[in-house]
């Protein structure tokens, strides 16, 4: 019986020490879980983003395609192609750039595509003014409307890297001129 009394503390300590380890167990599976669980739902947004952009858009057989511009009334410039029925946005949107090079697309949903014309080229702070511009390393004189809608006027034959280097750096913005013939005079003074 003296030996069982040395060894009462031995069941207790036992089952003390599964439970903690029980415990720590199950913690640590819920803490595993969790992140598991986490990762998994940072996956799954990643793939979201990803797919949006590469769903197909399904656009509706009888699509019509509108050109609207500011204080204009809407023209409808016909219906899409079948071509562009199984494609993703951004395929509609190229493909549609690709035939309508000077416009870009407003909206769009599965019934109809408005079409505006695109501002690339416009600036508004040169409206009624002439620039000399360097285009494909040649001066070219351009016309802007009052809209700040920008024109080819003339490609010279000048050679940017003819001109000092002061000029040249001038020619990296662009000169403003208020008149043509500033334009053509300032030209005269590049020749020479």
């Amino acid at each position: 019986m003296k030996k069982m009394e040395n060894y009462r503390w031995i069941i207790p300590s036992l089952v003390a020490l599964g439970v903690i380890l029980l415990s720590g167990g199950i913690f640590l599976g819920v803490k595993s879980y969790e992140t598991l669980e986490a990762s998994n739902s940072k996956v799954n947004d990643a793939n979201q983003k990803n797919l949006s952009g590469k769903q197909k858009f399904k656009l509706d057989e009888y699509c019509q395609i509108w050109l609207q511009d500011d204080n204009e009334i809407p023209v409808m410039l016909g219906k899409v192609n079948e071509d562009l029925l199984n494609k993703t946005e951004d395929e509609i949107k190229a493909a549609l750039k690709e035939k309508y090079p000077d416009k870009e697309v407003s909206t769009m949903n599965k019934y109809q595509i408005i079409l505006k014309t695109s501002d690339e080229g416009t600036d508004v702070s040169k409206a009624n003014k002439y620039t000399l511009e360097n285009e494909d390393g040649y001066i070219s004189v351009f016309k802007y409307d009052k809209q700040g809608k920008k024109e080819l006027v003339e490609k010279t034959s000048i050679q940017i890297k003819s001109l000092p280097k002061s000029v040249q750096e001038e020619l990296k913005e662009a000169i403003i001129l208020d008149s043509e013939d500033d334009a053509y005079s300032r030209l005269e003074d590049f020749g020479s």
